[in-house]
């Protein structure tokens, strides 16, 4: 209840300052200022609308993607718009009461005119700009370790934050399989919020994840997504899709050394970094996978050596970049080091809610690990 007061506190405040910015000081019609109002209501509100409208009713997948696709857009191009009205005001604001008389006043209307078109061109711009960032293959980032415990070279591959949903399709689903497999990985980790929908709803775009191959094991844990829509009903999916879940549980990869465990997403379930590496030998290098980066301050004095995560989207769009890192203990994206742990946050592969990232390019986590004889 607190977010969504919070939700249309800043969503209110947002159409306000967007409609009178853009038309206030306009004499088009009531009924045209209106209409914009109304329209800039829908965009901020859309995202509650369609995930009620996902979750709760049945409408025609066809509807359904045109419709989300186009509400998510213009969610995402009024926040933009929003941002780049704030910014351009508050800068040309500044320049102009430190500028004096030489710079035109923020105030004439028609200097304003001519600045709104000029933005929301740039917006749109932007918007369109995002969208691409968002539906390209996803960046690939490369991590390398040594370490004694490990008994030969393995290349693994971690892919977080798919969120396929009836919107996504199966093509798409099909480009990142293909993308996965061309980096010819040992081991694939999947820490969470790879279905992002009822099972029912995506059956036939996670018969394309079955195409995803690695011999030494494809490992899984929930992420708050998978929570939202029964995590159970995944777990057993993804189980009889043949990958190896795990719950507050690990196994030992045989003849490698390495060790392979992961707890759940903390919004639904414990999280229990203890009980996860119970089984495992102390000469095993230990690999956990944890949805959210924040339950590294579970690791207390439990011997991890890499914790993977993904959850943040390294912000999806500025300038959330920012304010992420504020709401996840300081983790956004990358390589961190806590203890003796090193922590790996990936951006994600997908995106959620508006179809674009601006600030915060998708990725793939390429982690090798060498033999080495020290330990």
């Amino acid at each position: 209840m607190g977010f969504l007061i919070a939700y249309f506190v800043v969503a209110v405040s947002c159409i306000v300052i967007s409609g009178r910015t853009l038309i206030a000081y306009t004499d088009f019609s009531i009924w045209i200022k209106t209409c914009v109002y109304l329209l800039f209501l829908y965009a901020w509100f859309s995202p509650i609308l369609m995930w009620n409208i996902q979750a709760k009713l049945n409408m025609p997948v066809g509807l359904y993607t045109c419709l989300a696709k186009f509400s998510y857009f213009l969610f995402g191009f009024a926040f933009l718009l929003t941002m780049v009205l704030l910014f351009r005001d508050i800068i040309w604001a500044l320049v102009y009461y430190l500028g004096g008389k030489h710079i035109v006043s923020p105030t004439d209307n028609t200097a304003l005119g001519c600045a709104n078109l000029i933005t929301l061109c740039l917006t749109l711009l932007m918007s369109f700009y995002a969208v691409y960032a968002a539906e390209k293959l996803p960046d690939i980032k490369h991590y390398r370790y040594e370490d004694a415990r490990i008994q030969k070279d393995i290349k693994i591959v971690m892919a977080s934050d798919l969120h396929i949903t009836k919107m996504t399709s199966v093509d798409k689903v099909k480009e990142q399989v293909d993308y996965i497999n061309q980096l010819q990985p040992d081991i694939i980790l999947l820490p969470g919020d790879i279905a992002d929908d009822k099972v029912e709803d995506i059956k036939a775009q996670i018969k394309e994840l079955k195409k995803l191959k690695a011999p030494l094991g494809i490992y899984y844990t929930t992420g708050n997504h998978e929570t939202y829509f029964d995590a159970f009903a995944w777990e057993a999916e993804f189980a009889a899709l043949g990958w190896t879940v795990l719950h507050n549980s690990g196994v030992s990869v045989p003849n490698t050394g390495i060790y392979i465990g992961g707890v759940p997403d903390i919004h639904g379930f414990s999280t229990n970094m203890k009980q996860t590496v119970r089984n495992a030998a102390d000469n095993e290098y230990r690999i956990v996978l944890s949805h959210i980066p924040t339950t590294a301050k579970y690791i207390g004095n439990t011997k991890i050596d890499i914790l993977v995560a993904g959850h943040t989207h390294g912000g999806q769009i500025f300038p959330f970049n920012i304010l992420t890192k504020y709401g996840n203990d300081g983790y956004v994206f990358g390589e961190y080091k806590l203890n003796n742990t090193v922590i790996l946050v990936s951006r994600g592969v997908g995106y959620w809610g508006p179809p674009m990232r601006l600030g915060a390019p998708n990725d793939l986590m390429v982690i090798e690990l060498y033999h080495s004889e020290k330990s």
